[in-house]
């Protein structure tokens, strides 16, 4: 592809701009002539020039650095380097190709390179959708020795990677862990020194210990007081019930809520299996009703494959039958477990979700992480004025219903035995890990 450059362009601007001079002047007919001469001269340079662009092609190579696995909606920097061989240098405007679902800073970028010059362009990336992509190419443009016209070619250089739920939580998690900077992620965790159900060490015994914890045969042994540490009990199962229906839609700023929850999922998943629990996943209403399942598993290799079940998940429009899937997990998981469904409810959807918990409460303890939505951006709207228009006082109204029913539906839920968490979708990951350490604190497990 060629297309005249701006030097050309206005050249010819002028050009046509004097002709119009000499016509409303009535110039005389040597400067006319002079004017038609003019634009021969400029008609063959520009001739000229263009046959330069197509006879002298730039030879360059491209590579690039990049990482193969990004975060949703988080930015990365990725850098470009560009190789130029050939016998002159050559004015480039380079713009890389990518997916629609990618929004890049500081593209395109123009260069003057020498010959044998090495340049690197470094560049902005955000991913707002999850899955495996590729950016196949860039443009590469470049300016003729006259400047008149920029041809342009696609040079390939095709390098993939995967959009994954946003890990970052998980970095951040672990950056801070065991310090108190976690109440900035407002984690908050539970005191509870020296107690728990499995023996960890004998130490010391400290001003506050109970009487329980002291090992009297050490304590006679050594002649003074020795108390047993316990730590949180380990080896447990966190299960993962995930809802895939069309309500999983909403978007909440550049996510959605499908998406806010697997980020929350991560950093609950990652945390559990620090403690040295299993974790394992199921699906409910799946598109196409290819439902996934991750069976039970502990370490870092679980997390991977818990990484590799829903990075290209998706939620559909879908109806959650929430009966089936508790009854297919009750069949599946036949050991105490702690189930966290993570969901978006409406009030009629209880008639269906009722006996679905009170069969996993059988066996399992249940966390209903309930997402609530932002109505037009805010929880509470203000009260309406006197002039307010009809259609603002129904906005308050609605968001007052809305309201009233989730706080109804939450003391429904805790009546029957189930922790109901009802939360905006920005406070779900450090709500469900404060809610985890305190089970696992509080001996619930």
């Amino acid at each position: 592809m060629i297309k005249p450059s701006p030097r050309l362009l206005l050249w010819l601007a002028v050009w046509l701009a004097v002709a119009v001079l000499l016509k409303l002047a009535g110039a005389p007919a040597i400067l006319a002539s002079l004017w038609y001469w003019v634009g021969a001269g400029l008609l063959l340079m520009a001739g000229l020039d263009l046959h330069e662009a197509f006879k002298t092609v730039p030879r360059v190579s491209l590579s690039r650095q990049m990482a193969r696995n990004w975060p949703v909606d988080s930015p990365l920097t990725l850098t470009t380097e560009l190789d130029l061989h050939g016998p002159r240098g050559f004015t480039l405007l380079v713009h890389e190709l990518y997916p629609g679902n990618v929004h890049t800073e500081n593209m395109p970028r123009r260069l003057q390179l020498a010959p044998g010059e090495q340049a690197r362009i470094e560049w902005r990336a955000r991913a707002t959708a999850r899955g495996a992509f590729s950016l196949p190419g860039c443009h590469l443009a470049w300016l003729s020795i006259l400047g008149l016209w920029w041809r342009r070619r696609t040079e390939p250089c095709q390098d993939d990677f995967r959009v994954y739920p946003n890990f970052n939580l998980v970095v951040q998690y672990g950056m801070l862990a065991g310090d108190r900077r976690l109440e900035e992620m407002g984690i908050h965790l539970q005191p509870r020194r020296g107690s728990g159900s499995d023996f960890h060490q004998l130490r010391d015994y400290r001003q506050g210990d109970s009487l329980r914890q002291v090992d009297w045969h050490a304590t006679s042994r050594l002649r003074k007081l020795i108390a047993k540490d316990y730590q949180e009990e380990r080896d447990q199962r966190v299960v993962f019930l995930l809802d895939c229906s069309r309500r999983m839609r909403a978007m909440d700023g550049n996510l959605s809520h499908f998406d806010q929850c697997l980020n929350a999922l991560l950093l609950l998943a990652h945390v559990a299996l620090k403690q040295g629990d299993e974790i394992a996943l199921q699906t409910l209403a799946a598109p196409g009703g290819r439902e996934r399942n991750l069976p039970p598993g502990r370490g870092q290799r679980q997390f991977g494959a818990l990484l590799e079940t829903v990075f290209d998940l998706h939620a559909g429009p879908t109806y959650p039958d929430f009966l089936v899937s508790a009854t297919r997990l009750m069949n599946q998981q036949t050991r105490r477990s702690l189930v966290v469904i993570l969901t978006n409810l409406r009030d009629e959807d209880h008639d269906e979700l009722d006996p679905a918990l009170a069969l996993l409460r059988k066996r399992h303890l249940v966390v209903l992480a309930d997402l609530r939505e932002q109505i037009t951006g805010h929880d509470r709207l203000a009260l309406p004025s006197r002039d307010a228009r009809f259609e603002d006082a129904l906005l308050v109204a609605g968001s007052a219903l809305y309201r009233s029913q989730r706080r109804g539906a939450t003391r429904h839920l805790r009546q029957l035995g189930v922790i109901h968490l009802d939360l905006a979708p920005a406070d779900l990951p450090a709500a469900l890990v404060s809610q985890y350490r305190s089970l696992k604190a509080g001996g619930s497990l």
